[in-house]
């Protein structure tokens, strides 16, 4: 099967028998995805004062950072290291309180990091709704004037989730889309961009997992042996164990993949991207962020989600036979987690006020109503050359971009926030933003952002970007 074709795509004609469904549940603020972004909205909201239900299509909270395995939360790379959500304080430091000295920087154990976030929202009053998928979305005519081109606007009055048991109505006044992949958005009619505009391929996604039974001292000694500050003990940053191979670069454990290949050992796709990492209080664990398929690339399609699961874990099983023939350490080892969700870096991109550019980011622009500040680099996998045209000039004494309020605000629908990777940017942009712990302020930020709707009579374009970031400073967030 020729999966970059796409494949069929379903029809988005809502479905849905809205005259036979009876209203399940009902919140002011509704918030879907209990991921990274939607977590910390539904908590932001619930403190700020507001009545917020949280639906979630998996049995937890955390999204890829728990059922995809992505365990560090990467750093923003900006001098002081700011946090700009104070949200992010708090789970970081409960994170710590568990690990203790085996504390990792920037990075955590999965379970624990579900379990925390869990205890967050429902210490903040935060109802929780798990298993319960999107699946369709009512809109009505709006209370705004709509956008200047159509004279019209719309609202989200209901969303229609898929449980065991059937379908399921839900209503609210400000929703709030923390899907990832902005499937609230698309069901209830935004526009939305996906893929590279050149090629139109979303990047690549990947099946990550964990090998037990490992021994770190002999591994370590190992890749210290390599003489490489890419693959030793401490890694280059002093994060633990650590371990690179990506086919452009060169690598000192580079021949040791070409010989595996050479003898049939391990499928030379395998060596296109492959990282290891250690995990923070496991003692003979480490985790992977790979393999990686470069033909995998919509995840919105079932197809491919169907073959990246199935491709993955046939690759995984060959990679660890691997490790235990060419690396030291490795003798004993099993397979002691795969990801039950891909790792999906990009998919759709929701039209929202404002679209952040590349330009935005490699200018390291700055907003009023900043929500987040970050100079991650950009990050598209399996591109080598990302940006041809012009590179505008950063501020050597600034040197960070921001992400503004607007682009939460979605454009087409007046009661629509995004948060998380699916927010309104370009595809170059949206690779830098989409690292975790920008998520959680873009979460953070539409929590409040909700709430002063809900408590003020407002829809999210009326709401003050600089109000928000004040807000949230409040709280703790310490944007440089």
């Amino acid at each position: 099967m020729d999966f970059n074709s796409g494949g069929k795509r379903m029809n988005r004609k809502d479905c849905i028998d809205w005259k036979g469904l009876e209203t399940y549940l009902s919140a002011e603020v509704v918030v879907c995805g209990g991921g990274s972004a939607g977590a910390f909205a539904a908590i932001a909201a619930a403190r700020e004062g507001a009545d917020v239900l949280l639906v979630e299509s998996q049995g937890y909270l955390g999204g890829s950072a728990v059922g995809a395995l992505v365990m560090p939360y990467m750093t923003v790379r900006v001098p002081g290291e700011p946090r700009c959500s104070g949200l992010h304080n708090e789970l970081d430091n409960r994170i710590r309180a568990y690990h203790q000295e085996k504390h990792i920087q920037n990075s955590f154990d999965p379970i624990i990091h579900g379990i925390l976030l869990e205890q967050m929202c429902r210490e903040s009053g935060v109802r929780i709704l798990l298993h319960a998928c999107v699946c369709g979305a009512k809109t009505e005519e709006g209370m705004s004037l709509g956008s200047p081109a159509s004279g019209k606007s719309k609202r989200i009055c209901a969303i229609a989730v898929a449980c065991k048991d059937g379908i399921r109505k839900i209503e609210g006044k400000i929703f709030i889309d923390g899907t990832g992949d902005g499937s609230l958005s698309v069901l209830a009619g935004a526009g939305f961009e996906a893929g590279n505009p050149k090629t139109g391929a979303n990047q690549p996604m990947s099946l990550r997992y964990f090998v037990g039974g490992v021994n770190k001292e002999t591994l370590g000694r190992f890749l210290d042996s390599l003489g490489d500050p890419d693959n030793a003990r401490s890694g280059k940053s002093g994060g633990g164990l650590f371990g690179c191979v990506v086919e452009r670069r060169d690598s000192a454990l580079k021949p040791i993949f070409l010989q595996a290949v050479a003898e049939g050992d391990l499928w030379e796709q395998s060596m296109a991207y492959w990282t290891m990492f250690e995990i923070p209080g496991r003692k003979d664990e480490v985790a992977f962020n790979n393999p990686e398929f470069f033909d995998l690339t919509d995840a919105c399609d079932p197809l491919q989600l169907t073959e990246l699961q199935l491709r993955g874990r046939a690759f995984i099983y060959k990679e660890l036979a691997f490790y235990k023939k060419y690396f030291k350490g490795f003798e004993n080892a099993y397979i002691s987690a795969i990801s039950i969700v891909p790792g999906i870096r990009e998919s759709r991109r929701i039209h929202t006020k404002y679209r952040l550019t590349a330009m935005d980011v490699l200018g390291q622009r700055k907003f009023k109503g900043c929500i987040s500040q970050c100079n991650y680099p950009v990050d598209v996998h399996g591109s080598a050359e990302l940006f041809r045209e012009d590179l505008p000039a950063g501020d050597p004494k600034k040197p960070w971009y921001e992400i503004p309020y607007d682009c939460l605000v979605g454009a087409d629908l007046e009661n629509l926030l995004v948060a998380g990777r699916c927010i309104g940017a370009d595809f170059v942009a949206q690779s830098s933003i989409r690292i975790q712990i920008c998520c959680h302020s873009m979460g953070e930020a539409a929590g409040i952002a909700a709430a002063m709707c809900s408590t003020k009579s407002l829809l999210p374009g009326q709401v003050s970007g600089e109000e928000v970031a004040e807000r949230m400073r409040e709280r703790g967030a310490d944007f440089v």
